[in-house]
């Protein structure tokens, strides 16, 4: 009897650190528009996969020291020895079930976007409206969005063109085929450091996108003022 009570206090105790490791995961994202190559170090743990981007998954939601290196493009020393310089260093918070994404892009410019996990997991809460309470409005074109891993590969795949041409030509494919939130739009828009290039991401995507009531949002993401009243005249006549 001893024993089976202790092996039930065992498995009590092993499912709460379960679904307790569920709530609280998150991961991270570091990408560069550069193409030499990039380490992430998180609170001293290496990651190296030989890519200008790196998704680091099954990280705690609290605070982390992240700091990112780029390989030289002027390298003098040989593979074995490569000089690396220090393109991000800061402490950051990550939130259950969040993928918090560091972008820099070819200017230097780093932006930070936080994605929610769209879903359920065990832990997670309902809203009053029966419908799942995870971030994002009630929305019935939702089914419909690529899902959070599948996005992620496109993203990355992507990035690894040689050239905004060919980016461009890879987004629009994708745009076409799918729908997206105004969060992977911004993804995408992201994938580019000119305005123009911006504006057309922007202008495919308004039709294929699930929550065009943010589209809004993204008018951030452009740097001149021309360009920004040519998105806020595309957005009027849609």
């Amino acid at each position: 009897m001893k024993t089976i009570s202790t092996l039930l206090t065992s498995l009590v105790f092993t499912s709460s650190v379960f679904a307790a490791d569920i709530r609280s995961s998150a991961s991270l994202t570091v990408k560069t528009e550069e193409k030499q190559n990039i380490v992430v170090v998180v609170d001293g743990n290496r990651f190296d996969l030989g890519t200008n981007s790196i998704m680091i998954s099954d990280l705690d939601a609290c605070a982390h020291d992240v700091v990112v290196y780029q390989e030289k493009k002027d390298n003098p020393y040989n593979y074995f020895q490569k000089a690396y310089d220090v393109i991000f260093n800061s402490s950051i918070e990550l939130k259950p079930r969040t993928n918090l994404q560091i972008h820099i892009d070819d200017c230097g410019i780093i932006t930070m976007n936080e994605i929610r996990s769209r879903t359920p997991k065990m832990g997670d809460s309902w809203s009053n409206h029966g419908s799942f309470d995870n971030g994002y409005s009630e929305h019935a074109a939702f089914s419909s969005a690529m899902n959070y891993n599948e996005f992620n590969r496109v993203i990355w795949a992507i990035g690894k063109e040689g050239s905004d041409l060919n980016r461009m030509k890879s987004a629009e494919q994708i745009i076409k085929t799918n729908f997206l939130t105004v969060d992977e739009v911004k993804q995408m828009m992201q994938l580019f450091c000119t305005d123009d290039y911006k504006l057309e991401i922007a202008r495919t995507a308004y039709v294929k996108t699930v929550d065009p009531e943010n589209f809004f949002q993204l008018s951030n993401l452009l740097h001149s003022e021309n360009s920004k009243g040519e998105f806020a005249r595309c957005l009027k006549e849609q």
